[in-house]
């Protein structure tokens, strides 16, 4: 979307408006059903598709603005420097748009993690599924959905910490005298 080319810069929006306007599960569905179908992938790669296609357009627009959150003037700063503009963005604007990007990265990535319960509509084994595959055999709803519920929050908050640790990591320290 920020290209110069206004072919790319809307293209890129037209992909991102209708990624994020459709239903993910629709998205899945369609792809399934009538997109890919004779594609000769597999249900598991097919979902893969999807889900790279439907969050990918999120991460983009997250990118995007932490890149124009970074001030004018660091872009300006490095051009006076003689910096080109890859190497402005490589050494100036993007360790500072990480900073703003990782907490909104976080909880996209956390939602893509949440969202994998949807791929048992296309029969694909999930953790979702296979609860579903263990109570209607045990006839127990209860310790398949907890057990479940427990796996999402523990693969959740990993993912969590692991990006928390990198946002400290990247964090400047305060200079002392």
């Amino acid at each position: 979307r920020m290209s110069r080319s206004k072919v790319v810069s809307h293209t890129a929006r037209i992909y991102i408006e209708l990624m994020r306007s459709l239903p993910l599960l629709l998205l899945l569905l369609v792809m399934f059903y009538l997109v890919l179908a004779s594609s000769g992938l597999g249900k598991t790669q097919i979902a893969i598709v999807c889900f790279s296609l439907y969050f990918g357009a999120y991460l983009c627009e997250i990118f995007r603005s932490g890149i124009e959150g970074v001030d004018q003037g660091q872009w300006e700063a490095g051009a006076a420097l003689g910096m080109s503009k890859g190497l402005v963005l490589r050494k100036i604007v993007l360790p500072q748009a990480l900073l703003r990007i990782l907490p909104v990265y976080k909880n996209q990535m956390t939602a893509l993690i949440k969202a994998t319960s949807i791929v048992g509509y296309v029969s694909v084994m999930d953790l979702t599924k296979a609860s579903d595959v263990i109570r209607s055999r045990t006839f127990d709803a209860f310790f398949p959905l907890l057990l479940t519920a427990a796996i999402y929050l523990i693969l959740c908050w990993l993912f969590g910490l692991v990006v928390d640790l990198v946002e400290k990591r990247l964090t400047p320290k305060p200079r002392t005298l």
